[in-house]
């Protein structure tokens, strides 16, 4: 049944203390695209994911984080943001800029939040649900992942999304360096796979991408992208996976860098399956 209840960020786990999502406990990874806050396709997801057999789901950002704290919380909104915490599997988001930054960046502000920016390790929202803070690093099947979430919003001034826009959505360069000071704390010689939300930008298949949008905001938008080019330059990651621009994408950057761009919405090539064990591979799932 639909649990229509309002949802409240609750962290009552550390990601230390989940034998889930332990080094050897997650080997394969389905990577899901931006969902939106749409219950359906977060489902399909799951189903998905529990079908391939994968230890963990990661969601590229767009997820639409949601709690009671932001005063225009739904009933639907909750209902996804319950679906995603009742998940048989781990869901590890990290965020877009279709966050709600009000409820999120409240939630930054607390002790459990400092607790897990200091351990380097994503933090928990309740069941299921964990939050990748900007900069977080940790290791599976062998291999160093790594997150810089955040996005500028292109279409930040149009009156669809009046009100659903905040400063917080755009990756900063205090972000930046806190990834490569975790990166370097932890692993010394680089990530093997680091997930984005918005692309790098040495990605240059993303389509017509920014055609109409106001100058500034362009601006704003590629200096966010640089900053991802300049942390897949101090990282060396062997695989970016990215979503943001609701398009398929493959291409190699840096010649050492593949990178996967996820479509949205439940449509073809909003998934990929992602394997660290015996060689790290990842392709798109149709």
């Amino acid at each position: 049944m639909p649990r229509w209840e309002p949802y409240e960020f609750t962290t009552d786990r550390s990601w230390c203390d989940a034998a889930e999502l332990g080094p050897d406990a997650v080997a394969d990874v389905l990577a899901v695209g931006d969902v939106h806050g749409n219950t359906p396709n977060l489902t399909a997801a799951v189903d998905l994911a529990v079908d391939l057999g994968v230890g963990a789901i990661v969601q590229v950002g767009d997820f639409w984080l949601a709690d009671a704290h932001w005063t225009r919380l739904s009933p639907l909104e909750s209902e996804f943001m319950w679906t995603a915490h009742d998940s048989p599997l781990p869901i590890v988001v990290i965020d877009g800029n279709h966050e709600v930054w009000p409820a999120l960046g409240r939630y930054a502000a607390t002790p459990q939040a400092a607790a897990a920016i200091a351990s380097r390790r994503p933090l928990h929202l309740g069941g299921s649900i964990w939050w990748v803070w900007r900069g977080s690093v940790w290791t599976w099947g062998g291999r160093a992942f790594g997150a810089l979430g955040g996005a500028v919003s292109p279409d930040r001034r149009g009156s669809a999304v009046h009100g659903l826009r905040w400063e917080e959505e755009a990756t900063t360069e205090e972000d930046l360096a806190r990834l490569i000071a975790n990166v370097d704390a932890e692993f010394g010689d680089g990530l093997d796979v680091l997930f984005t939300h918005d692309a790098p930008a040495q990605v240059r298949n993303l389509g017509p991408g920014m055609s109409g949008v106001p100058w500034d905001l362009r601006q704003a938008a590629d200096a966010g992208r640089g900053l991802l080019s300049r942390a897949v330059e101090a990282t060396e990651p062997a695989l970016v996976l990215h979503g943001h621009w609701h398009r398929t994408n493959r291409e190699r950057i840096n010649n050492t860098t593949d990178v996967l761009g996820l479509s949205a919405d439940g449509m073809n090539n909003s998934t990929a399956y992602l394997s660290t064990q015996p060689t790290l591979t990842a392709s798109h799932m149709t």
